[in-house]
């Protein structure tokens, strides 16, 4: 499991093995993203398949170019696929699949849940590994309904979004509009949020969280950290 890119100017992760393994979003650039495989020894041929969350552009940015260059399976939401075939957001031919159901790829079963954001069709993915063990990304949602509590629970590994801090958010820049648009059941999830399901998470099996999508106007990683480690240390989990 590695993070290539993670918050407010672009997200890409790669998880599988040494040989191969899956890419879920491409939010920078092409060239960015063969950058951070090779710090990990991995290159393009190691990716077998490309996962989308969701087609805002710091999810999407270099799929284009990587579509062009790589001619792979990309998953996503019905509602995301159709977004990236009108929109012109992959290479001409590229091999589109709607899911709503588990798929496997790389060897891994990667299983789809629903993720409230204001986006055509957000996703978030459950991943069983080839080794069984289990990985769950859920980044850019308003708020933990019960698809999101079903598709990370159960999760060894957890990669979850930590995206504000709320008076920052408030006492920030944005004009108000976009803080509502921030902070709304569709929007993004704040550090208490967050926080605040990290306890459940525990309990049903999660020994690793990564903390994602920290804004880098509303947020700072010291932050996100100190209120996530304080809600786990409440109950005695860390």
């Amino acid at each position: 499991f590695i993070t290539l890119a993670s918050g407010s100017s672009g997200n890409s992760t790669y998880l599988g093995s040494a040989s191969n393994g899956i890419l879920i979003d491409a939010g920078i650039s092409c060239r960015a993203i063969g950058q951070a495989l090779a710090e990990h020894d991995l290159d393009f041929s190691n990716i077998e398949a490309i996962f989308v969350t969701h087609e805002h552009v710091d999810h999407i940015k270099g799929l284009f170019t990587l579509t062009k260059r790589l001619h792979l399976p990309i998953y996503a939401s019905p509602g995301t696929i159709d977004y990236l075939a009108r929109h012109d957001s992959v290479a001409p031919g590229s091999y589109l699949i709607p899911i709503t159901e588990a798929v496997v790829a790389a060897g891994m079963e990667v299983a789809p849940f629903h993720t409230s954001h204001d986006c055509a069709e957000g996703y978030g993915f459950r991943v069983r590994t080839a080794d069984d063990r289990l990985v769950g990304i859920a980044t850019d949602l308003g708020q933990v309904d019960a698809s999101v509590i079903e598709g990370l629970c159960g999760c060894e590994l957890v990669m979850l979004e930590s995206n504000y801090d709320y008076r920052m958010l408030m006492e920030g820049r944005y004009p108000y509009f976009l803080k509502r648009r921030v902070a709304s059941s569709n929007g993004h999830l704040s550090n208490d949020d967050c926080a605040a399901f990290l306890p459940t998470l525990s309990a049903r099996g999660a020994t690793r969280f990564v903390l994602c999508h920290l804004s880098q106007n509303n947020n700072l990683p010291m932050l996100a950290d100190r209120v996530a480690n304080e809600s786990l240390q409440r109950l005695g989990l860390v």
